[in-house]
C-alpha cells in the first residue's frame, strides 16, 4: 500500500498557517511552492531527504510522519467503504421494487435533490 503524505501534509502546513511557499523557505526545501501543492495533491512524493526536512520542521520523525498519512488513509478508506455499504444497500432495496414502484422513487429521490437544490 503506498503512503499518500500529502493531505497530511497540507493539514499540517495549514494547522501551522503556513504558505506553501513559507513552508519551502522554513524547510530549505530547494523547490518551487508549486512542488509543494503537487504533494498536497498526491501529484508527486517527496524524496527521502524531503521527507525529513519536512518531518524535522513539524518535529516529528519520519516514521510519526509517515505513521500519520498510513492512519489518515485507514480513516478515509472506512468513510468509503461505509459509503460503499449505503450505496449496495440502496441498490438492493431499489432492485426488490417492482418497476412501477421503482419510478416512483426515482422521482422521489429527485424531489429531494430539487428540495435540497433550493435551500
Amino acid at each position: 500500500m503506498a503512503i499518500e503524505i500529502g493531505r497530511t501534509l497540507k493539514r499540517r502546513r495549514e494547522w501551522a498557517r503556513l504558505t506553501q511557499q513559507e513552508l519551502v523557505d522554513h524547510t530549505g526545501i530547494e523547490r518551487s511552492s508549486s512542488y509543494i501543492g503537487a504533494i498536497e495533491r498526491g501529484n508527486t512524493s517527496p524524496t527521502l531527504d524531503e521527507l525529513e526536512r519536512l518531518a524535522r520542521y513539524f518535529r516529528v520523525t519520519v516514521i510519526e510522519l509517515l505513521q500519520e498519512a498510513m492512519d489518515e488513509s485507514v480513516r478515509r478508506g472506512s468513510a468509503s467503504a461505509e459509503a460503499a455499504e449505503v450505496d449496495d444497500r440502496l441498490a438492493r432495496s431499489y432492485q426488490a421494487l417492482d418497476e412501477a414502484d421503482q419510478d416512483l422513487a426515482l422521482e422521489f429521490m429527485e424531489l429531494l435533490v430539487k428540495h435540497k437544490k433550493r435551500r
